[in-house]
């Protein structure tokens, strides 16, 4: 069992129940900071990117515990937009049990495309009110993709899934 920091888009819970394939009624989430860390729309998209920015806290969730299978569902859809797992050491909000100072190691999802230009905050309650909906839509047809054999586009056929669901709503 892994456990993961999640900033951004997999931080609306819903969303997460999708990736995840289940409730997050047995899942042990915690409130957690990534150290000189910042999160940042990209601009003129519809999602965020983790960038080293000394002084700041990169605010998310720590899913503490995270079975393999889960982590299986959420490098699939994560990957398919060019993220890669790191481990990094995060601070535990509001938690008293694991160390002193709440630090746990933990994977992060980071993803280097140095062509992302990065634009204003990240936003949570924005995105929820601007794409929440169709992005939750397009991550349900998504997942069924995860164990479909051959070469594929992932991000492709995700963007596909977003256009046709977007343009019928």
């Amino acid at each position: 069992m892994t456990n993961v920091f999640l900033y951004g888009t997999l931080c609306d819970r819903e969303l997460l129940e999708i990736c995840l394939g289940r409730p997050l009624d047995n899942i042990n989430l915690v409130s957690a900071e990534l150290e000189n860390h910042s999160v940042s729309w990209v601009k003129n998209k519809n999602f965020p990117v983790i960038k080293f920015n000394r002084g700041s806290f990169a605010k998310g969730l720590a899913v503490l515990d995270i079975e393999d299978h889960e982590l299986e569902r959420l490098d699939f859809y994560e990957g398919g937009f060019n993220y890669e797992l790191m481990k990094s050491d995060i601070v535990l909000k509001n938690m008293n049990f694991y160390s002193k100072e709440n630090k746990l190691e933990a994977y992060v999802y980071f993803n280097n495309d140095e062509k992302f230009e990065i634009g204003k905050d990240w936003d949570l309650n924005e995105w929820q009110r601007r794409y929440g909906l169709i992005s939750r839509l397009a991550a349900k047809e998504y997942m069924l993709l995860q164990h479909r054999c051959g070469e594929i586009d992932f991000l492709a056929e995700y963007e596909k899934i977003y256009t046709r669901l977007s343009e019928n709503l």
